[in-house]
């Protein structure tokens, strides 16, 4: 089998980076996988096993997409990541890994600031969801307002339409996501667990991290943003004597937004002797740090459907993290996280913090119980092989359909005595394109 995939990948900073590295490392075992880049150069430590195509402004290779017996895209919300992926996807259909199911993000980012046709966007909004939609996106695109995407409304106008339109297959890592999806598209959806990551060797003892031993360490990692919560995170901490005298906080990541500075927050409630901002960090870094870790935090509201891979990498080092109650995060099993309900985050994180704080064994159970169940659920080979079997499935029934449409034009123009002699001249050929497409 011959596999085209589209996807960031390291070194870009991405989390579907090292998603797309992991599954790549597994799936070249069973067919041959050539990489399809945007304008960049993968790591070449291991990518040399692979061909690695850049189709960056080079239009005169798409033809040769038709060689392969599928093409599969990693479609997230991240225009800086995703815009090639997109415009390659509408011309030649595949697989779509749908890593988030809200893409009006991407849209926005598409058409107002990579495009500068805020028009082409409106018009998208209008088709979709129609004007009064529309007037409500220009009316919030002023300085004393968030723009309609970055509340909570966007989740009901997910634009992710044409992206399901354009697929051959849907791939999802959730449930929540499948429900939401399936009765959009026609084409067949498979869910298949985000596959979990390898452990790194740890060289570094936590005596060597320069972390108060006399305290609870609490840790979270991935892009701060504000659904992260992190600031609700900080209140919780400033507010409970207990919790601000027992706990230390560590914060891995780098800051995406602007106007979202949790050393605002850390000054405003005086938290500087109990918060470290590590900014990005090597992965092996990061590791290092999350292991010495007691408690982990993993907060998410509002979600846009996506599947958390540092939660993933959290849970595969047995860490017991306390997770927003809502969409993917709420298929995790009770026992292998503690779920905080939105509506009452700051009573529930303030309990479940004070409780896994005093309970050394409470911290042991969770973190043991979501370690086998990642581990179970999780597992790369386990994905690979699911991909596999919907690659088989998607493509069988693509023939199948052109098969048919192919009988079904034979049989009306024998009845409109075309002829056979003509028909036979030029059906295998008609087959083959049909096949390729």
């Amino acid at each position: 089998m011959k596999i085209a995939w589209f996807s960031p990948l390291p070194p870009l900073k991405t989390g579907i980076s090292e998603y797309s590295e992991l599954i790549v490392k597994t799936l070249k075992n069973y067919a041959q996988v050539d990489l399809w880049v945007d304008g960049f150069s993968p790591r070449c430590d291991f990518y040399k096993e692979f061909k690695v195509i850049d189709y960056h402004n080079k239009t005169d290779i798409f033809p040769l997409l038709r060689l392969y017996d599928i093409i599969i895209y990693n479609m997230g919300n991240n225009v800086e990541f995703h815009s090639g992926i997109y415009e390659v996807l509408c011309r030649y259909p595949g697989i779509v890994i749908l890593h988030d199911y809200v893409l009006h993000h991407f849209f926005v980012g598409y058409w107002i600031d990579k495009k500068k046709d805020a028009n082409s966007y409106f018009q998208k909004v209008n088709k979709l969801y129609g004007s009064d939609v529309e007037q409500e996106i220009k009316k919030s695109i002023n300085p004393l307002s968030k723009p309609f995407w970055e509340t909570d409304k966007v989740f009901n106008y997910p634009l992710n339409e044409e992206i399901l339109d354009k697929a051959k297959g849907i791939i999802v890592h959730s449930e929540f996501v499948n429900n939401l999806i399936k009765n959009h598209t026609k084409v067949k959806i498979m869910t298949l667990s985000h596959p979990l990551f390898y452990l790194p060797k740890f060289n570094n003892t936590c005596k060597n991290m320069q972390l108060p031993k006399e305290k609870i360490i609490l840790a979270s990692m991935g892009f701060i943003s504000p659904v992260k919560r992190l600031d609700k995170v900080l209140k919780v901490i400033a507010n409970n004597q207990f919790l601000k005298e027992c706990t230390f906080m560590i914060i891995i990541g780098e800051n995406v937004y602007p106007d979202y500075d949790l050393k605002d927050y850390i000054n405003k409630y005086r938290l500087n002797s109990n918060v470290k901002l590590l900014g990005y960090l090597p992965l092996n870094e990061a590791y290092e740090y999350l292991n010495c870790s007691d408690i982990c935090l993993n907060l998410r509201y509002p979600t846009m459907g996506e599947t958390s891979g540092s939660l993933i990498r959290i849970m595969s080092l047995g860490k017991p993290t306390i997770v927003t109650n809502i969409g993917w995060y709420s298929e995790i099993p009770d026992g292998c996280a503690i779920k905080i309900d939105p509506e009452k985050e700051e009573q529930q994180l303030t309990n479940a913090l004070i409780n896994l704080v005093k309970d050394k064994d409470l911290r042991k159970t969770i973190g043991e119980n979501s370690k086998k169940y990642i581990y179970e659920n999780n597992n790369p080979e386990k994905f690979v092989q699911g991909l596999l079997k919907f690659i088989s499935e998607v493509n069988l029934n693509n023939i199948n359909i052109y098969y048919k449409l192919i009988d079904n034009i034979t049989d009306t123009l024998m009845i409109l005595n075309y002829g056979s002699d003509k028909l036979i001249s030029n059906i295998s050929e008609n087959l083959s394109w049909c096949i390729q497409k």
